[in-house]
């Protein structure tokens, strides 16, 4: 009886080490740093089988300049976009069923705002016979506030290391269905012509006082997939 009694009362303690699971997770978004959007996330577990999760986003300004070819003032050459991005932002929030054994893969829908400004100069160029050139500029400025829904598939790939802490990465992907509206400010476009032989020279965009403005919104629906490194804790 006494030998029953221990192997009942190591089996019961095994059911509950099993059924104990982390309520507290932190995590990093691996799979936008290259863009350099750095996100935060918290998940907490309310069960075994639900959570609820936050994600707060930022990407500061950042100034590059890329070819856009397609960018078309008139001329026939080609153009270039020197933009100037600033206050992205991005907050998410998710509710969480975990439907396997272990507790480990997940479905998540997601709701979500992001909002992002933006300034560039829109330069191209052309010929306009075997002597002459022909610089265009153009300045803009656009914001966009952008609301939409996440509907994910997840899993976490813990790391043990303890009970009571672990480590490891959200790997997800799903589809992202996103409403955007984006108003755009056009300030002012100048042309400059030039002989070859000369340089560019300093070009001052013009400024107006009746900028011309245009609304636009746009549904997009999106491939979304996801790498997060947490933490997690009791």
């Amino acid at each position: 009886m006494i030998v029953l009694g221990c192997i009942l009362m190591a089996s019961s303690l095994k059911a509950q080490d099993d059924n104990q699971y982390h309520r507290n997770f932190v995590g990093i978004t691996l799979s936008e740093l290259p863009f350099q959007d750095y996100r935060l996330s918290f998940e907490h577990r309310i069960s075994a089988d639900y959570g609820f999760r936050i994600e707060l986003g930022y990407k500061p300004a950042t100034r590059y300049f890329t070819d856009a070819t397609i960018i078309d003032l008139g001329l026939n050459a080609t153009g270039w976009c020197y933009r100037n991005t600033a206050n992205w932002y991005y907050i998410s929030l998710g509710y969480r069923y975990y439907t396997n054994k272990k507790k480990t893969l997940y479905l998540s829908p997601e709701l979500f705002y992001k909002r992002m400004t933006a300034d560039h100069i829109i330069f191209s160029w052309g010929l306009q016979n075997s002597e002459t050139s022909i610089n265009a500029f153009e300045l803009q400025s656009m914001t966009m506030n952008c609301i939409g829904l996440n509907l994910l598939v997840g899993k976490h790939v813990r790391i043990r290391f303890c009970k009571a802490f672990h480590a490891g990465f959200d790997i997800f992907t799903g589809v992202s269905l996103r409403e955007k509206f984006i108003h755009t400010i056009n300030y002012g476009y100048i042309e400059i012509h030039h002989n070859h032989d000369d340089g560019v020279g300093t070009v001052s965009i013009p400024e107006s006082d009746n900028p011309v403005k245009e609304n636009t919104e746009l549904f997009m629906p999106m491939l979304q997939f996801g790498v997060v490194f947490y933490c997690s804790w009791r």
